[in-house]
């Protein structure tokens, strides 16, 4: 692996962090800091190839049903490419439904993201659900 110049290592902790904001964001469901992570272009692409636009990724997070008990991130990684930032994880989260039931849900996550006018603005999310763990 090649060492990263001072640059590139501020990109990375900017990156990192932005990556935090946004995992806080979505366990407090406030659309309103998302929005402000999120470019006004930015493309969701979820199960089933669908792709939605930033309003309605902010709409999904909002109808999450029941209550956000917690949202993690781990194994996240965050590779530079000039403007453009790659950031890769796993997220787990577990919900409580209406009913009381407590679900799990753990996806793999890659965020490409964009340096704009001096910071960085996450222009395209990708999530997929991991496979079922073996027992």
């Amino acid at each position: 692996m090649t060492p990263h110049t001072p640059s590139q290592t501020e990109d990375v902790r900017a990156l990192l962090a932005l990556e935090e904001s946004i995992v806080r964001a979505i366990q407090a469901r406030d659309t309103q800091a998302l929005k402000g992570l999120m470019a006004e272009d930015l493309v969701f692409r979820g199960v089933g190839d669908v792709e939605t636009d930033r309003t309605a990724f902010l709409a999904n997070i909002a109808a999450i049903p029941g209550t956000l008990l917690s949202v993690e991130t781990e194994t996240v990684r965050a590779h530079i490419f000039g403007d453009t930032g790659v950031l890769t994880g796993t997220q787990r989260a577990r919900v409580r439904l209406p009913d009381g039931t407590e679900v799990s849900d753990v996806g793999h996550f890659t965020d490409v993201c964009q340096r704009r006018e001096g910071r960085w603005w996450v222009v395209l999310a990708h999530s997929l659900p991991a496979p079922p763990t073996q027992a």
